[in-house]
Formats: structure tokens, C-alpha cells, sequence
């Protein structure tokens, strides 16, 4: 049976987290949908089996991460052809209460639209060389894609509680897209439309430009000059919790679900890096090492404060990623390929630990 509240005073909350990573984004997207078939056999009826949305009080992601969130909690928009005069359709009765994005197509954006994305090029190398001096790729195909997929929908709309990560770049600061609960929303909240709020959250440095967006609410109309929320939580988890306590402030139980992009294998040793150099520690040949320890280092931490937290249940998935490509952007076949692979590696490791999350859950 499904435990659904959305009282403030609810004593459990449920969270799902998923980091950023790229077109390793696959790889929770494919846990995600072994997680639904699982719940859609225990409950014998396609027709009853919950969503997403309504399964989790919130919903995190950073980078590729917001993606997936955005695109599993943004509701399906009615045909419209209003002009938004008197008697023209309200945005309320625009949008339905079911997801516009199936899981089964958030994994096919990756497998069949990652290579638009980050599109392959027979001067690999040099494009590598030419990433230190500016953007790897255009962010046009990326934003086309998000226009198919949310259209003029707001985080506002969002069918359950979001937390999208990005950073600020002129106020030096984290920064937060959020769709909140009534008794939990402010009057100085900002809203945005889901396609900029994708795209601030992933505009990875020397990858993508930054985003420049501003919100579509009147009360504020200056824009913001925002990059990949990877920066300060490439693992997006401990936001949701601190997000969840302040919502839910009397809840006594916080069920966390943390959905990894996999961990990189590649080891540097002493003698490797003892003569480093500024360029060395910034190479996108080498996998830009200071960046990925950074946000690996961050990610670790996470998991290791919110194994301790009392009150808190945490389940982590994640893997090595054996046979499969580090970077973010080998959207290749062969590479996604080998993220099918990894992805059923961290399925047969975790199966019962993935039915004791379903029974928490669900």
C-alpha cells in the first residue's frame, strides 16, 4: 500500500537524490527503471503502481541529475492555443497530474540524443586541447531538447517537492531551484521555467556556457548568471536533507535515496604526480584531475555524514566503472554499451538491498 502525507507534520519523509555526471546519467536512470518494474510486480497492476512523484515528498538532482528529476516530476501539458486573454485555458488546467517524461524515455534522451549533445568529432584530440581555451561544445542542441521536453512548464508545477542545484557565479554563491510545499513557500520565492533551471544545473565549465536566465515571476526580473551545481554538490544529497528538515520540521525518519553516476578507476599515483603543474592538475586529457577529485571527494563526504545522522536510512547506489568511460560527454555507442553493463553490475550487487528500499518506500 502506498503511504502518501502531505501534512507538514509527517514523521517520515522520503527523498531521492540523483548526482550529476553527465551521460553517465544513464546509469540511475537504469536503476530507476529496474526500482519501477520491481514496485510494479509487487503491486500486480500497472494501473495502481505509484509514480515517482509519488513515492518521494522531494526530489534532488545536480547536473545530469536535475535532468532526470525535472524530467520525472514535470507534468504533462495539455494541447493549448490560447493567447492568455479572458477565458483563455489557466495554466492549472494546462497541466495534468501524470509525468510528461517516462523513465523509459529519459533513458532513451541518453541513448538516442546524447550524441546531439555532445556530439562525436573525428578531431577528438584536438577538440580535448581546444577545451582549455573555451566551451567544448555549443549548448544550442542541448537547449532544443530541453525545449521539446518541458516546453514553457515551471518548477512551480512540478508534481512533488524539488531541489535543483547550481552556483551563482556574480554572487559567489549556491543556488537552488525549489518547488516547495504551500505551507513552506515564502513570498520572496523565485520561479523559473524547468527548461532554464536543466540548463543552469548542468552548464559545466569548460563544457557548456553558463546559463543566463532570469525568473518568470514579476516580483524579481534580474538575471543570473549560473554553472553546473556539481561544483559544491556533485552529490546532491545532503541539500535534499537540510531541504527536508526545514519542511518538515517534526518529521522524526528521513528515507534517503542517493542514485551515483558511477566512480572513476583511473589512480594517480606519487610518481605520476609529483612534478605536477598548474596545467596538469587542470588537463581535460588527463580527466581535469583537480575537478573529478574534488567532486568525488565531496560526494564521499556526503555519504559518510549521512551514514552517521541519527535518523536517517540511507541507501546509497553507485559502482565502479569498469569497461566503461569516465568522462561525461562519451555518448558513443560503444560507451553506452558499457554503462548497460555497469548499471547491471550495480543491479545484481544491490538486489536485495534495492526490495528493502522498495519496502520503505512503497
Amino acid at each position: 500500500m502506498l503511504r502518501r502525507y502531505t501534512h507538514r507534520y509527517k514523521r517520515t519523509v522520503r527523498i531521492l537524490s540523483i548526482d550529476g555526471g553527465g551521460i553517465r546519467g544513464l546509469i540511475p536512470a537504469l536503476l530507476l527503471y529496474e526500482t519501477y518494474r520491481r514496485i510494479r510486480l509487487r503491486t500486480g497492476d500497472r494501473r495502481r503502481t505509484p509514480r515517482i512523484h509519488e513515492l518521494f515528498d522531494l526530489v534532488a538532482g545536480t547536473s545530469t541529475g536535475g535532468l532526470i528529476a525535472l524530467g520525472l516530476c514535470a507534468p504533462e501539458q495539455s494541447s493549448y492555443s490560447g493567447d492568455g486573454s479572458a477565458g483563455a485555458e489557466s495554466r492549472a488546467e494546462r497541466v495534468a497530474s501524470h509525468p510528461a517524461v517516462t523513465i523509459e524515455r529519459i533513458i532513451e534522451i541518453y541513448t538516442r540524443y546524447g550524441v546531439q549533445v555532445f556530439p562525436r568529432w573525428k578531431f577528438s584530440r584536438l577538440r580535448t586541447v581546444l577545451q582549455a581555451f573555451g566551451e567544448k561544445y555549443e549548448a544550442a542542441p542541448y537547449e532544443r531538447l530541453l525545449r521539446v521536453l518541458f516546453g514553457d512548464l515551471r518548477v512551480s508545477e512540478a508534481l512533488t517537492n524539488l531541489l535543483i542545484t547550481s552556483y551563482d557565479t556574480e554572487r559567489r554563491t549556491p543556488f537552488f531551484f525549489k518547488r516547495r510545499p504551500a505551507h513552506y513557500q515564502r513570498s520572496d520565492d523565485r520561479d523559473f521555467l524547468m527548461r532554464d533551471a536543466a540548463r543552469a544545473s548542468s552548464a559545466a565549465p569548460t563544457f557548456f556556457e553558463p546559463a543566463y536566465i532570469r525568473p518568470v515571476d514579476g516580483h524579481n526580473r534580474e538575471y543570473y548568471c549560473l554553472v553546473d551545481g556539481a561544483i559544491f554538490a556533485a552529490n546532491p544529497a545532503m541539500c535534499a536533507y537540510i531541504e527536508a528538515r526545514k519542511m518538515y520540521p517534526r518529521a522524526r525518519r528521513f528515507v534517503i535515496v542517493s542514485l551515483g553516476t558511477g566512480k572513476r578507476t583511473r589512480q594517480f599515483t606519487y610518481r605520476e604526480m609529483r612534478n605536477w603543474g598548474y596545467i596538469d592538475w587542470v588537463s581535460p586529457a588527463k580527466g581535469v584531475p583537480l575537478s573529478s577529485m574534488t567532486t568525488e571527494g565531496i560526494a564521499e563526504a556526503v555519504n559518510y555524514q549521512l551514514n552517521k545522522l541519527p535518523g536517517v536510512y540511507y541507501y546509497r547506489f553507485n559502482g565502479l566503472l569498469h569497461g566503461a568511460s569516465e568522462a561525461m560527454d562519451d555518448a558513443g555507442e560503444e560507451n553506452i554499451d558499457a554503462l548497460f553493463t555497469v548499471s547491471r553490475r550495480i543491479i545484481e550487487e544491490n538486489t536485495e538491498r534495492l526490495d528493502e528500499v522498495i519496502r520503505a518506500i512503497v
